[in-house]
């Protein structure tokens, strides 16, 4: 009967001991943050906002999910299988738009909102500079490596050959490569152009051009200007000159996108207030980790979000204190 007793006792504390542990557990919020392939950028962004999100709220355990980056992120966050995920704005206009690699999967932009604006990515077309092409038309019947399938390179490609009045698979070809690969096939003559949107400089485009000297293609601004006028989710933006190796010129006439993280609109006003606070307060976090985070500030807030998805109330409220949103 003794041994019976220690036993109930025992056994009592033990599933008390469990309980606690459970009820603990289930007090954790779990937040997973939709980013990119590993090692891309919006892999090593989103692996600092997990710290920083971890280390200013200790119920909150959140950790980044690898995936196909942007178009892929925007449907994650819309079916709620991810709590925050970084994508591109031109992305997500054509996602609300229903086209590019979202023809015939229209999101609704009820089903969205902004959470924060980041960083410029510039479109960059660059081949060699010791061959024929000096123009966007000397791309007729060419083959242009754009990126992964469903890229955000390539969507931007076939949009600047439509305004041109080239047809994709008829008048010129895509190569569906990555960045490095669309780079090497590049200085092996593989390809006569690579298009990349990407932060300046970027990577692939320096190692091509540290092979051989490259040469940038810039629109021309009537071009240009039929583009914006077209696809008015697209940002201005120009290139200096001498940033890389062989491109010797500026180039007036170019576009970018902004990237941003959204969230679902039943995210608990709450926990995005909480997240967006630690985000914006510890900036010099993110930057350690990438220095374009620096982009990533309270100014930026709502960069790339006007105009397509609501922001979410809890960073509504966050901008309120501050004094950046009325």
């Amino acid at each position: 009967m003794k041994n019976f007793k220690i036993s109930k006792v025992i056994g009592s504390f033990i599933l008390l001991l469990v309980l606690g542990i459970t009820t603990y557990a289930a007090g954790v919020r779990y937040i997973s943050i939709a980013t990119s392939s590993a090692g891309g950028a919006f892999s090593i962004i989103g692996t600092a906002m997990s710290d920083i999100i971890n280390k200013n709220d200790p119920n909150v355990s959140a950790n980044i999910e690898i995936t196909g980056g942007s178009s892929e992120n925007i449907l994650l966050a819309k079916n709620k299988n991810v709590e925050l995920a970084m994508t591109a704005s031109d992305v997500l206009a054509l996602a609300l738009e229903g086209k590019g690699s979202f023809e015939g999967k229209k999101i609704d932009k009820d089903d969205l909102r902004g959470v924060m604006g980041g960083h410029m990515t510039t479109l960059q077309v660059y081949t060699l500079r010791d061959g024929k092409i000096k123009s966007f038309k000397d791309l007729k019947g060419k083959k242009i490596a754009v990126g992964p399938a469903g890229s955000v390179a390539g969507d931007a490609m076939k949009t600047i050959m439509d305004a041109y009045g080239y047809e994709i698979n008829k008048d010129w070809k895509p190569e569906y490569l990555s960045h490095g690969d669309g780079a090497e096939a590049l200085t092996d003559g593989n390809v006569d152009a690579v298009c990349i949107m990407s932060t300046l400089p970027a990577s692939p485009v320096t190692t091509a051009a540290a092979s051989k000297p490259i040469r940038l293609l810039g629109l021309e601004k009537e071009y240009f200007d039929k583009i914006m006028t077209e696809c008015p989710y697209y940002i201005p933006a120009k290139i200096d000159a001498d940033v890389y190796n062989g491109q010797d010129e500026k180039v007036e006439y170019t576009f970018g996108s902004a990237s941003i993280l959204i969230t679902y609109k039943d995210m608990p006003e709450e926990d995005i207030y909480n997240m967006a606070k630690a985000l914006f307060e510890n900036n010099e976090l993110l930057v350690a980790a990438y220095p374009q985070c620096n982009e990533w500030n309270i100014e930026n807030a709502t960069r790339g979000l006007e105009g397509l998805v609501e922001m979410h109330p809890g960073v509504i409220k966050y901008l309120k204190e501050k004094g950046v949103m009325n």
